[in-house]
């Protein structure tokens, strides 16, 4: 880009006129003749524009490769510094406004969407969650970096939302992913739950690995202790742990986790009897599958 353009371009950008450009030290024709490339600037013309365009002069006379870098040093610090603080809503946001584009950026926002599904996601805003984790996966295609585990986890999600219902689907995997065996708890979690509904839980591959990576008072341990007992029939005890699930306030379960404590439930009262309980958490069930795929 010409410094003519560029110069153009970031005035426009600022909303000022050519006068307000101009000011006192040059003519609003002789800026004109400078943007549309008729005239060249001199050196001290450059510095009083780049000083009322709060740019460097080195910014209006580099190429267009040392723009982009120029963009990148002036933002990534405030980009680095708002994922550092997991703010991933302003980050991804930052990221989908810079004016610069590189492999890193795109990783940083594929990293963001994911985040930001994630609470949409545990906070049962699954349409929105399952927008935001097929952007991470757009963002994944289009960097060299490796996003095995962004699109692992991305899987994971949408794994566990097709559960509940098959529109929570993925408009952009093309293929399944393989769930890696990640630190990531919800992740870890759902690969079980998963597998669990395809089958016996107790045949499901590596399950003592897997679930050594739970910690042991998680929910999402206890939920899988609770999926066991009612796979041994042993539905009293079943209820018992999905009661403290349900109404210990130190544990903080994702809302379409709740579903399916609901659905667990339901089935131990059903089977010791406790049929008004039966319907209670039928009733909760169907109620938050509505909010859920609101």
């Amino acid at each position: 880009m010409e410094i003519g353009e560029k110069i153009k371009r970031l005035r426009t950008a600022k909303l000022m006129t050519q006068a307000e450009l101009a000011g006192s030290e040059i003519t609003r024709n002789m800026l004109s003749r400078i943007e549309n490339g008729a005239a060249q600037p001199s050196m001290g013309t450059v510095r009083y524009i780049a000083a009322r365009l709060n740019v460097s002069p080195g910014f209006l006379l580099a190429g267009e490769e040392d723009e982009q870098l120029y963009f990148k040093s002036r933002e990534i610090d405030n980009i680095k510094k708002m994922y550092s603080h997991k703010n991933f809503r302003l980050c991804r946001e930052m990221c989908k406004n810079s004016e610069w584009g590189d492999d890193e950026l795109t990783l940083i926002e594929a990293e963001c969407c994911l985040r930001v599904g994630v609470e949409e996601f545990s906070t049962g805003n699954l349409r929105s969650a399952a927008e935001l984790l097929d952007e991470a996966l757009e963002r994944c295609s289009e960097t060299i970096y490796n996003t095995d585990t962004v699109a692992a986890e991305v899987s994971a999600y949408f794994d566990y939302m097709s559960l509940i219902s098959p529109t929570l689907s993925s408009d952009v995997a093309e293929e399944e992913k393989k769930l890696l065996l990640t630190g990531d708890s919800f992740c870890v979690y759902s690969g079980i739950f998963c597998d669990a509904e395809r089958g016996a839980v107790k045949d499901i591959p590596c399950l003592e690995q897997r679930l050594a990576l739970l910690p042991e008072d998680s929910s999402y341990m206890l939920h899988i202790k609770a999926r066991l007992m009612i796979e041994d029939r042993e539905y009293a005890e079943a209820k018992q742990l999905l009661h403290k699930l349900l109404f210990d306030d130190s544990f903080d379960m994702p809302e379409p986790m709740l579903y399916f404590v609901f659905c667990d439930l339901e089935i131990c009262c059903k089977e010791t009897g406790d049929f008004k309980g039966a319907y209670e958490y039928s009733g909760n069930k169907i109620a938050l599958l509505q909010k859920l795929l609101s």
